[in-house]
């Protein structure tokens, strides 16, 4: 039987909100990887897609993550994922491992669960619901990356996620990631260049609010 002590805990708390901005709120554990050119969520029984520019890509290359990160594969527009990211929304915790141990253990919290097919009426009824989703909701699911920017709310939950794992950010860990910079490390470096264009920002957004 699969355990979660067998996968590495990522060095900073799952951020609270990343459950409900991928739409996922019936599973203590799931997994988040790129998948057929989209942002995955899988919780062993079930999983969708979620918004890559809004959630995945500012998660995964946050700085408090992105090192820890390098040498793991979660997948590509051109190669499935080696490893995964294991979220424990109870703990709130992040772990990273491989794959397909992730799936294993993601299907042991369903083991219990009885399995009833689905009814004619419910297959209807799950048609109806794709059918009835709104566009606000398919944004937000990332289903309409190809053609431009997410809507202001997911903006706003990008940020508020980001801002959470701000908090984590320390000299040390700067210094770290100066020191691999230096050595030709591409993620430190693009990571690095990445947080002066955040800082630049927010220097030009103080300005202008100091100015009027």
């Amino acid at each position: 039987m699969s355990s979660i002590q067998q996968f590495i805990e990522l060095p900073v708390p799952m951020p609270p909100m990343l459950p409900g901005i991928i739409g996922i709120n019936n599973s203590q554990y799931f997994s988040i990887y790129y998948w057929g050119s989209k942002a995955t969520w899988s919780n062993g029984r079930g999983l969708g897609t979620f918004s890559y520019h809004a959630v995945y890509q500012p998660l995964i290359s946050h700085i408090t993550l992105a090192i820890h990160l390098d040498r793991y594969h979660l997948g590509s527009d051109d190669e499935l994922p080696q490893q995964a990211i294991l979220c424990d929304c109870v703990q709130q915790k992040m772990y990273v491992g491989e794959y397909q141990e992730i799936d294993r253990f993601l299907q042991q919290q369903h083991s219990q669960e009885p399995h009833h097919p689905l009814s004619t009426e419910e297959i209807e009824a799950a048609i109806k619901a794709v059918e009835n989703l709104s566009t606000e909701q398919m944004q937000r699911m990332g289903m309409f990356e190809m053609f431009g920017s997410t809507n202001p709310q997911a903006r706003q939950e990008t940020t508020e996620m980001v801002q959470c794992l701000d908090r984590y950010i320390t000299e040390d860990l700067i210094q770290h990631y100066v020191y691999l910079a230096n050595r030709g490390n591409y993620t430190a470096i693009r990571t690095m260049n990445t947080l002066k264009l955040r800082i630049a920002k927010a220097q030009k957004q103080q300005q202008h609010i100091e100015s009027n």
